[in-house]
């Protein structure tokens, strides 16, 4: 049975995934901002990922604010 969680991730019989698009995607999108490696960035627990993919986007934020 699978059970959605309101992070995006999901719950498969009691154990908990992640999207492997959203993880995706987030990789890619602090590797680009931040040129930091595929390991360094799957090493993140994913509260910290999600804090840095938002932080990326106040930062490109504020820039198109300039």
């Amino acid at each position: 049975m699978q059970q959605s969680l309101s992070s995006g991730a999901f719950s498969i019989g009691g154990i908990l995934s992640y999207p492997s698009e959203q993880l995706n995607e987030e990789v890619a999108y602090i590797a680009f901002h931040f040129h930091w490696s595929l390991e360094d960035i799957l090493n993140l627990e994913h509260p910290d990922r999600r804090r840095w993919v938002g932080e990326i986007g106040k930062i490109n934020q504020q820039a198109q604010d300039l």
